[in-house]
Protein backbone atom coordinates (compact mmCIF):
# COMPACT_ATOMS: atom_id res chain seq x y z
CA UNK A 1 0.00 0.00 0.00
CA UNK A 2 2.65 2.08 0.98
CA UNK A 3 4.88 1.68 -2.64
CA UNK A 4 1.62 2.64 -4.56
CA UNK A 5 1.34 5.95 -2.27
CA UNK A 6 5.16 6.40 -2.69
CA UNK A 7 4.83 5.81 -6.72
CA UNK A 8 1.61 8.01 -6.84
CA UNK A 9 2.83 10.74 -5.04
CA UNK A 10 6.38 10.97 -7.54
CA UNK A 11 3.76 11.02 -10.24
CA UNK A 12 1.16 13.38 -9.11
CA UNK A 13 4.90 15.82 -8.13
CA UNK A 14 6.72 15.59 -11.66
CA UNK A 15 3.26 16.27 -12.97
CA UNK A 16 2.57 19.04 -11.14
CA UNK A 17 6.28 20.29 -11.85
CA UNK A 18 5.53 21.08 -15.26
CA UNK A 19 2.88 22.99 -14.84
CA UNK A 20 4.86 25.63 -12.86
CA UNK A 21 7.22 27.45 -14.89
CA UNK A 22 10.41 29.83 -13.26
CA UNK A 23 9.02 33.63 -11.74
CA UNK A 24 9.94 36.46 -14.01
CA UNK A 25 9.18 38.27 -11.84
CA UNK A 26 11.72 39.65 -9.00
CA UNK A 27 10.32 38.61 -5.44
CA UNK A 28 11.57 40.44 -2.39
CA UNK A 29 12.30 39.60 1.23
CA UNK A 30 14.15 41.49 3.64
CA UNK A 31 15.26 42.28 7.11
CA UNK A 32 14.09 44.80 9.36
CA UNK A 33 15.81 45.05 13.29
CA UNK A 34 15.60 48.13 15.61
CA UNK A 35 17.36 48.48 18.65
CA UNK A 36 16.53 50.86 21.37
CA UNK A 37 16.62 49.13 25.09
CA UNK A 38 20.07 49.01 25.64
CA UNK A 39 21.33 48.95 29.25
CA UNK A 40 24.33 51.41 27.91
CA UNK A 41 22.94 54.63 26.43
CA UNK A 42 19.32 53.54 25.30
CA UNK A 43 17.88 55.06 22.17
CA UNK A 44 14.67 56.87 21.47
CA UNK A 45 13.88 55.72 18.12
CA UNK A 46 14.63 52.98 16.94
CA UNK A 47 12.28 50.14 17.87
CA UNK A 48 9.73 52.90 16.36
CA UNK A 49 12.24 53.36 13.12
CA UNK A 50 12.07 49.49 12.80
CA UNK A 51 8.35 48.71 13.39
CA UNK A 52 7.33 51.70 10.40
CA UNK A 53 10.01 50.26 8.31
CA UNK A 54 8.77 46.92 8.21
CA UNK A 55 4.96 47.90 7.80
CA UNK A 56 6.17 50.18 4.75
CA UNK A 57 8.12 47.16 3.30
CA UNK A 58 5.30 44.92 3.29
CA UNK A 59 3.11 47.45 1.70
CA UNK A 60 5.85 47.14 -1.41
CA UNK A 61 5.70 43.83 -1.77
CA UNK A 62 8.34 42.45 0.74
CA UNK A 63 8.27 39.21 2.77
CA UNK A 64 9.34 40.61 6.09
CA UNK A 65 11.27 39.55 9.10
CA UNK A 66 11.29 42.02 11.55
CA UNK A 67 13.07 42.15 15.34
CA UNK A 68 12.53 44.76 17.64
CA UNK A 69 15.10 45.23 20.83
CA UNK A 70 16.89 42.17 19.90
CA UNK A 71 19.46 40.11 22.10
CA UNK A 72 22.64 38.37 20.06
CA UNK A 73 20.59 35.01 19.51
CA UNK A 74 17.72 36.94 18.26
CA UNK A 75 19.96 38.59 15.86
CA UNK A 76 21.72 35.45 14.55
CA UNK A 77 18.69 33.40 14.16
CA UNK A 78 16.67 36.26 11.94
CA UNK A 79 20.08 37.11 10.05
CA UNK A 80 19.75 33.05 9.29
CA UNK A 81 15.96 33.07 8.36
CA UNK A 82 16.32 36.09 6.45
CA UNK A 83 18.88 33.91 4.69
CA UNK A 84 16.80 30.89 4.15
CA UNK A 85 14.02 33.39 2.90
CA UNK A 86 17.09 35.10 0.21
CA UNK A 87 17.31 31.76 -1.22
CA UNK A 88 14.21 31.84 -2.87
CA UNK A 89 14.18 36.07 -3.83
CA UNK A 90 15.19 38.04 -6.16
CA UNK A 91 15.66 41.00 -3.90
CA UNK A 92 17.08 41.63 -0.75
CA UNK A 93 16.57 44.40 1.40
CA UNK A 94 18.47 44.85 5.30
CA UNK A 95 17.71 47.81 7.53
CA UNK A 96 18.83 47.96 11.04
CA UNK A 97 18.49 51.30 13.38
CA UNK A 98 20.47 51.22 16.79
CA UNK A 99 23.36 51.43 17.95
CA UNK A 100 26.48 50.21 15.48
CA UNK A 101 30.01 50.76 15.64
CA UNK A 102 33.48 50.05 14.19
CA UNK A 103 36.26 48.25 15.80
CA UNK A 104 39.35 47.91 14.03
CA UNK A 105 38.10 48.64 10.47
CA UNK A 106 34.97 46.85 10.58
CA UNK A 107 31.06 47.77 11.53
CA UNK A 108 29.24 45.96 14.66
CA UNK A 109 25.35 46.08 15.04
CA UNK A 110 25.14 45.99 18.29
CA UNK A 111 22.28 44.00 20.22
CA UNK A 112 20.83 44.97 23.38
CA UNK A 113 21.94 42.29 25.91
CA UNK A 114 25.84 43.16 25.10
CA UNK A 115 27.93 43.61 27.55
CA UNK A 116 31.24 45.68 26.97
CA UNK A 117 34.69 45.13 29.09
CA UNK A 118 36.89 45.89 26.23
CA UNK A 119 36.82 45.95 22.04
CA UNK A 120 37.07 42.27 21.72
CA UNK A 121 33.31 41.97 23.21
CA UNK A 122 32.35 43.56 20.73
CA UNK A 123 34.10 41.32 17.85
CA UNK A 124 32.49 38.27 19.63
CA UNK A 125 29.55 39.56 21.17
CA UNK A 126 27.77 42.18 18.36
CA UNK A 127 26.91 40.77 15.02
CA UNK A 128 29.39 42.26 12.48
CA UNK A 129 28.00 43.71 9.42
CA UNK A 130 30.09 42.11 6.77
CA UNK A 131 28.36 38.87 7.66
CA UNK A 132 25.35 39.84 6.83
CA UNK A 133 26.68 41.36 3.37
CA UNK A 134 27.89 38.38 2.76
CA UNK A 135 24.78 36.18 3.61
CA UNK A 136 23.22 38.05 1.50
CA UNK A 137 25.91 38.11 -1.48
CA UNK A 138 25.84 34.13 -1.14
CA UNK A 139 22.18 33.37 -1.52
CA UNK A 140 22.05 34.34 -4.81
CA UNK A 141 20.12 37.09 -5.21
CA UNK A 142 20.02 39.64 -7.58
CA UNK A 143 20.06 42.68 -5.90
CA UNK A 144 20.81 43.68 -2.26
CA UNK A 145 20.03 46.51 -0.40
CA UNK A 146 21.80 47.06 3.15
CA UNK A 147 20.21 50.55 5.10
CA UNK A 148 22.12 51.18 8.32
CA UNK A 149 20.83 53.88 10.48
CA UNK A 150 23.74 53.18 13.04
CA UNK A 151 25.37 55.80 13.35
CA UNK A 152 24.65 56.92 16.63
CA UNK A 153 27.20 58.52 19.07
CA UNK A 154 29.61 55.53 20.36
CA UNK A 155 28.12 54.14 23.92
CA UNK A 156 31.91 53.00 24.42
CA UNK A 157 34.23 55.61 24.26
CA UNK A 158 37.95 55.03 25.15
CA UNK A 159 38.27 51.35 24.20
CA UNK A 160 41.36 50.02 21.93
CA UNK A 161 40.50 50.29 18.22
CA UNK A 162 37.20 51.56 17.87
CA UNK A 163 35.99 54.92 16.07
CA UNK A 164 33.51 57.26 16.02
CA UNK A 165 30.75 56.13 13.33
CA UNK A 166 30.84 53.74 10.68
CA UNK A 167 33.50 52.76 8.09
CA UNK A 168 32.29 52.27 4.90
CA UNK A 169 31.71 48.38 3.41
CA UNK A 170 32.71 47.27 0.67
CA UNK A 171 30.47 46.39 -1.98
CA UNK A 172 29.28 43.72 -4.21
CA UNK A 173 27.79 42.62 -7.58
CA UNK A 174 24.64 44.31 -7.06
CA UNK A 175 24.48 45.85 -3.55
CA UNK A 176 23.69 49.13 -2.55
CA UNK A 177 24.37 50.25 0.84
CA UNK A 178 23.21 53.46 2.25
CA UNK A 179 24.41 54.95 5.64
CA UNK A 180 22.73 57.07 7.76
CA UNK A 181 25.46 59.60 7.76
CA UNK A 182 28.68 59.58 6.16
CA UNK A 183 32.09 58.16 7.45
CA UNK A 184 33.22 58.14 10.41
CA UNK A 185 30.41 60.63 11.75
CA UNK A 186 27.13 60.60 13.68
CA UNK A 187 23.66 59.96 13.24
CA UNK A 188 20.93 61.83 15.13
CA UNK A 189 18.33 60.64 16.86
CA UNK A 190 14.53 62.04 16.31
CA UNK A 191 12.51 64.24 18.54
CA UNK A 192 9.48 63.03 17.18
CA UNK A 193 8.10 58.79 16.92
CA UNK A 194 11.36 58.38 14.20
CA UNK A 195 14.99 59.47 13.83
CA UNK A 196 16.30 61.94 11.49
CA UNK A 197 17.35 59.76 8.69
CA UNK A 198 14.13 56.86 8.95
CA UNK A 199 11.73 59.58 9.34
CA UNK A 200 13.12 60.86 5.75
CA UNK A 201 13.57 57.25 3.98
CA UNK A 202 9.38 57.04 5.01
CA UNK A 203 8.52 59.80 3.10
CA UNK A 204 10.55 58.90 -0.06
CA UNK A 205 10.69 55.26 -0.15
CA UNK A 206 7.15 54.58 -1.25
CA UNK A 207 7.49 57.43 -4.27
CA UNK A 208 6.81 55.60 -7.32
CA UNK A 209 8.81 56.33 -10.50
CA UNK A 210 12.12 56.63 -8.34
CA UNK A 211 15.13 54.39 -9.09
CA UNK A 212 16.39 53.22 -5.49
CA UNK A 213 19.80 55.63 -6.26
CA UNK A 214 16.91 57.91 -6.80
CA UNK A 215 15.22 57.83 -3.47
CA UNK A 216 18.19 58.02 -0.92
CA UNK A 217 19.09 61.37 -2.94
CA UNK A 218 16.11 62.51 -2.11
CA UNK A 219 16.77 61.33 1.57
CA UNK A 220 19.98 62.67 1.67
CA UNK A 221 18.91 66.19 0.23
CA UNK A 222 15.55 65.98 3.38
CA UNK A 223 18.34 65.25 6.30
CA UNK A 224 21.10 67.72 4.63
CA UNK A 225 18.59 70.31 5.04
CA UNK A 226 16.32 69.17 7.82
CA UNK A 227 19.91 69.04 9.92
CA UNK A 228 21.29 72.80 8.45
CA UNK A 229 23.79 69.74 6.88
CA UNK A 230 25.50 68.54 10.13
CA UNK A 231 24.52 65.30 8.71
CA UNK A 232 24.81 64.15 5.34
CA UNK A 233 23.42 60.44 4.55
CA UNK A 234 25.85 58.10 2.32
CA UNK A 235 25.55 56.04 0.08
CA UNK A 236 27.15 53.38 -2.46
CA UNK A 237 26.08 51.48 -5.39
CA UNK A 238 27.18 48.63 -7.53
CA UNK A 239 23.79 48.02 -8.91
CA UNK A 240 24.19 47.02 -12.39
CA UNK A 241 20.58 48.24 -13.79
CA UNK A 242 17.54 50.37 -12.35
CA UNK A 243 15.87 49.22 -9.43
CA UNK A 244 12.15 50.85 -8.47
CA UNK A 245 11.16 49.99 -4.85
CA UNK A 246 7.29 51.23 -5.50
CA UNK A 247 7.31 50.73 -9.14
CA UNK A 248 8.29 52.83 -12.37
CA UNK A 249 4.93 54.44 -12.66
CA UNK A 250 3.03 56.46 -10.81
CA UNK A 251 -0.71 54.66 -11.51
CA UNK A 252 -2.52 52.26 -9.25
CA UNK A 253 -0.99 49.17 -11.41
CA UNK A 254 2.22 48.93 -8.92
CA UNK A 255 -0.19 47.51 -6.26
CA UNK A 256 -1.15 45.04 -8.70
CA UNK A 257 2.40 44.36 -9.75
CA UNK A 258 3.12 43.25 -6.31
CA UNK A 259 0.30 41.31 -5.81
CA UNK A 260 1.09 39.11 -8.96
CA UNK A 261 5.16 39.46 -7.44
CA UNK A 262 3.92 37.81 -4.37
CA UNK A 263 1.69 35.42 -6.30
CA UNK A 264 4.71 34.33 -8.30
CA UNK A 265 7.04 33.57 -5.61
CA UNK A 266 4.23 31.49 -3.81
CA UNK A 267 4.26 29.28 -7.05
CA UNK A 268 8.37 29.51 -7.03
CA UNK A 269 8.06 28.37 -3.34
CA UNK A 270 6.08 25.76 -3.73
CA UNK A 271 8.05 24.47 -7.18
CA UNK A 272 11.18 24.20 -4.74
CA UNK A 273 9.68 22.29 -2.26
CA UNK A 274 8.64 19.61 -4.43
CA UNK A 275 11.64 19.75 -6.24
CA UNK A 276 13.53 18.85 -3.34
CA UNK A 277 10.96 16.65 -2.21
CA UNK A 278 11.36 14.76 -5.49
CA UNK A 279 15.48 14.61 -4.75
CA UNK A 280 15.27 13.30 -1.45
CA UNK A 281 12.81 10.63 -2.94
CA UNK A 282 14.91 10.04 -5.61
CA UNK A 283 17.74 9.06 -2.72
CA UNK A 284 15.40 7.21 -0.53
CA UNK A 285 13.61 4.82 -3.24
CA UNK A 286 16.08 2.24 -2.74
CA UNK A 287 15.76 1.87 0.24
CA UNK A 288 12.03 1.60 0.50
CA UNK A 289 11.83 -1.47 -0.10
CA UNK A 290 13.51 -2.66 3.10
CA UNK A 291 13.41 0.01 5.86
CA UNK A 292 10.33 -1.01 7.58
CA UNK A 293 7.19 1.63 7.61
CA UNK A 294 6.70 2.32 11.49
CA UNK A 295 2.96 3.34 11.81
CA UNK A 296 1.51 5.50 14.69
CA UNK A 297 -0.68 2.98 17.04
CA UNK A 298 -4.26 3.19 16.31
CA UNK A 299 -6.09 1.34 18.60
CA UNK A 300 -9.45 -0.01 17.71
CA UNK A 301 -10.82 0.34 20.81
CA UNK A 302 -10.45 2.26 23.29
CA UNK A 303 -9.13 0.96 26.89
CA UNK A 304 -11.78 2.63 28.44
CA UNK A 305 -14.26 5.52 27.13
CA UNK A 306 -14.49 8.72 28.47
CA UNK A 307 -17.31 10.93 28.79
CA UNK A 308 -18.88 12.96 25.98
CA UNK A 309 -18.05 16.65 25.68
CA UNK A 310 -21.65 18.23 26.90
CA UNK A 311 -23.79 20.08 24.09
CA UNK A 312 -23.71 22.64 25.96
CA UNK A 313 -20.21 23.48 25.19
CA UNK A 314 -20.68 23.46 21.86
CA UNK A 315 -19.45 26.88 19.71
CA UNK A 316 -19.54 26.61 16.68
CA UNK A 317 -20.71 23.82 13.98
CA UNK A 318 -19.40 23.55 9.78
CA UNK A 319 -21.02 21.05 8.44
CA UNK A 320 -20.18 17.40 10.01
CA UNK A 321 -17.34 19.21 12.17
CA UNK A 322 -18.21 20.63 15.67
CA UNK A 323 -16.26 22.58 18.02
CA UNK A 324 -16.35 22.95 21.73
CA UNK A 325 -15.11 25.45 24.37
CA UNK A 326 -11.82 23.90 25.14
CA UNK A 327 -10.76 24.05 21.51
CA UNK A 328 -11.34 20.54 20.66
CA UNK A 329 -13.29 19.65 17.15
CA UNK A 330 -15.15 16.62 16.37
CA UNK A 331 -15.90 15.02 13.19
CA UNK A 332 -19.17 12.99 13.98
CA UNK A 333 -18.98 11.28 10.60
CA UNK A 334 -15.48 9.78 11.96
CA UNK A 335 -16.05 10.00 15.81
CA UNK A 336 -12.39 11.15 15.53
CA UNK A 337 -11.76 14.22 17.68
CA UNK A 338 -8.95 16.79 16.79
CA UNK A 339 -6.79 19.58 18.61
CA UNK A 340 -4.18 21.91 16.21
CA UNK A 341 -0.78 22.18 17.88
CA UNK A 342 0.75 25.84 18.82
CA UNK A 343 0.56 28.36 15.81
CA UNK A 344 4.09 28.52 15.12
CA UNK A 345 6.77 26.32 12.57
CA UNK A 346 7.49 22.88 14.20
CA UNK A 347 9.63 19.84 13.66
CA UNK A 348 8.29 16.43 13.68
CA UNK A 349 10.43 16.05 17.08
CA UNK A 350 8.68 18.89 18.41
CA UNK A 351 5.14 17.69 17.35
CA UNK A 352 5.90 14.31 19.18
CA UNK A 353 6.44 16.25 21.94
CA UNK A 354 3.68 18.91 22.05
CA UNK A 355 0.96 15.49 21.52
CA UNK A 356 2.26 13.51 23.85
CA UNK A 357 2.43 16.58 26.54
CA UNK A 358 -1.15 16.91 25.66
CA UNK A 359 -3.81 15.98 28.50
CA UNK A 360 -6.82 17.82 27.68
CA UNK A 361 -9.76 16.42 28.41
CA UNK A 362 -8.99 13.01 29.92
CA UNK A 363 -5.96 12.71 26.88
CA UNK A 364 -5.66 10.00 25.08
CA UNK A 365 -4.06 11.71 22.25
CA UNK A 366 -1.71 10.70 19.51
CA UNK A 367 -0.48 12.06 16.32
CA UNK A 368 -2.75 11.39 13.28
CA UNK A 369 -2.03 8.80 9.82
CA UNK A 370 -1.81 10.22 6.85
CA UNK A 371 -5.11 8.61 6.06
CA UNK A 372 -6.84 10.45 9.11
CA UNK A 373 -5.24 13.85 7.64
CA UNK A 374 -6.34 12.88 4.32
CA UNK A 375 -9.49 12.83 5.76
CA UNK A 376 -9.50 15.96 6.95
CA UNK A 377 -8.49 17.31 3.42
CA UNK A 378 -11.63 19.45 1.44
CA UNK A 379 -10.50 21.17 -1.70
CA UNK A 380 -11.75 24.88 -1.32
CA UNK A 381 -12.87 24.42 2.35
CA UNK A 382 -11.74 27.40 4.65
CA UNK A 383 -8.96 29.37 4.12
CA UNK A 384 -6.35 25.88 4.05
CA UNK A 385 -8.85 23.21 2.40
CA UNK A 386 -9.91 22.16 6.11
CA UNK A 387 -12.69 23.11 7.83
CA UNK A 388 -11.90 26.41 9.90
CA UNK A 389 -12.59 25.42 12.90
CA UNK A 390 -9.24 23.92 12.94
CA UNK A 391 -7.47 27.89 13.68
CA UNK A 392 -3.69 25.70 13.17
CA UNK A 393 -1.85 28.33 11.50
CA UNK A 394 -1.93 32.24 10.76
CA UNK A 395 0.33 32.18 7.66
CA UNK A 396 -1.02 31.13 4.02
CA UNK A 397 0.26 27.62 3.69
CA UNK A 398 -0.60 24.12 6.17
CA UNK A 399 1.36 21.42 6.57
CA UNK A 400 0.90 18.57 9.17
CA UNK A 401 3.07 16.38 10.60
CA UNK A 402 1.76 12.76 11.03
CA UNK A 403 3.00 9.86 13.39
CA UNK A 404 4.29 7.97 10.48
CA UNK A 405 7.97 7.79 10.19
CA UNK A 406 10.53 5.99 7.54
CA UNK A 407 14.02 5.09 8.75
CA UNK A 408 15.64 6.87 11.61
CA UNK A 409 15.46 10.74 10.00
CA UNK A 410 12.32 11.09 8.20
CA UNK A 411 8.42 10.58 8.63
CA UNK A 412 5.71 11.87 6.86
CA UNK A 413 4.33 15.04 6.36
CA UNK A 414 0.38 16.09 4.61
CA UNK A 415 0.11 18.69 2.44
CA UNK A 416 -3.02 21.07 2.75
CA UNK A 417 -2.50 23.21 0.43
CA UNK A 418 -2.63 20.18 -2.69
CA UNK A 419 -3.30 16.73 -0.95
CA UNK A 420 -0.25 15.30 -0.99
CA UNK A 421 1.59 13.04 1.20
CA UNK A 422 5.35 13.09 1.27
CA UNK A 423 8.20 12.24 4.03
CA UNK A 424 10.78 14.77 4.72
CA UNK A 425 13.15 14.81 7.52
CA UNK A 426 11.68 15.44 10.79
CA UNK A 427 14.32 18.05 11.78
CA UNK A 428 12.65 20.27 9.31
CA UNK A 429 10.41 23.13 10.22
CA UNK A 430 8.86 25.00 7.65
CA UNK A 431 5.33 25.80 7.34
CA UNK A 432 4.62 22.63 9.78
CA UNK A 433 2.15 22.20 12.35
CA UNK A 434 1.21 19.91 15.16
CA UNK A 435 -2.23 18.10 15.20
CA UNK A 436 -3.53 15.63 17.94
CA UNK A 437 -6.24 13.14 17.22
CA UNK A 438 -7.95 10.61 19.29
CA UNK A 439 -10.79 8.28 18.77
CA UNK A 440 -13.93 8.33 21.81
CA UNK A 441 -15.06 5.80 22.66
CA UNK A 442 -18.41 7.25 22.64
CA UNK A 443 -18.37 7.47 18.98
Amino acid sequence: MHKRIIILTFICMVCFLGLINPVEAATRTALVIGNSNYKTAPLRNPANDARDMAKVLKDLGFEVVWKVNAGQREMDAAVEKFYRNLNEARVGFFYYAGHGMQVDGSNYLLPVDIQVKSSADIKYRAVKADWILAKMEDSGSKVNIVVLDACRDNPFRGLRGTGSGLVPIQSVRGSFIAYATSPGSVARDGSGRNGVYTTHLLKNIKRSGLTVEEVFREVRKGVAQGTNFKQIPWDSSSLMGAFYMAGKGSGGNDAERHRFEQEQARLEKERREFEQAKLEFERKRQKSQSQPIEVASVPSKPSHTRPSSSSSNVINRDGIYVAYANGIVKDTKSGLEWKAGPNRDTNWNEARSWVRSLNLDGGGWRMPTTDELEGLYKKGMGSHNLTSLLKATSKKYLWVWSGETKGSSTAWYFGLPNGYRLWIRRDLSDYGRAFAVRSRGDG
